[in-house]
């Protein structure tokens, strides 16, 4: 393969690359849709589909894109990729803001899960410290026969 070759390919994944990047930042300039306060993520097919509308692509072209377009949003450090059902693209920033809020969420619980042990176990003390409460003991006299005497039989 000759430089210039290499230089083309790299030129065209280039501008490949800045037009995700476009699509992706006109993405998150957009409002969050009405009665919810966050956007959710970016579905790739998504970014695909505004890119391929953008430059005017063909199927086989947005095909053909599909795996750069993907390595260089994994590659990026801006932008972190989910999986799953909820899955996509979403600001790294976004992703270490949940992160923490869940690590301060797990803090507090296990806090309060101590404080609940704590506590269970200070009346547990308490009660061993007190007296039990005694009853007096029950009549232990035998129960007697029933008298026979007025039977006839």
């Amino acid at each position: 393969m000759s430089n210039d070759t290499k230089e083309k390919v790299l030129n065209e994944l280039n501008d490949l690359f800045d037009q995700t990047d476009i699509s992706i930042n006109e993405w998150m300039a957009q409002p969050p849709p009405a009665g919810s306060t966050s956007k959710g993520n970016l579905q790739f097919p998504v970014l695909l589909a505004m890119m391929a509308v953008r430059l005017n692509w063909s199927g086989d072209q947005m095909r053909a894109s599909d795996p750069f377009v993907r390595k260089y949003i994994r590659s990026n450090p801006d932008w972190y990729v989910t999986r799953g059902a909820g899955g996509g693209i979403m600001k790294s920033t976004e992703k270490q803001k949940k992160d923490g809020d869940k690590l301060a969420k797990d803090l507090a619980k296990q806090k309060m899960k101590e404080a609940i042990e704590a506590k269970a176990a200070e009346l547990k003390a308490a009660s061993a410290i007190t007296p039990a409460v005694t009853t007096e003991p029950e009549d232990t006299e035998e129960p007697s026969e029933p008298d026979d005497s007025d039977c006839l039989f």
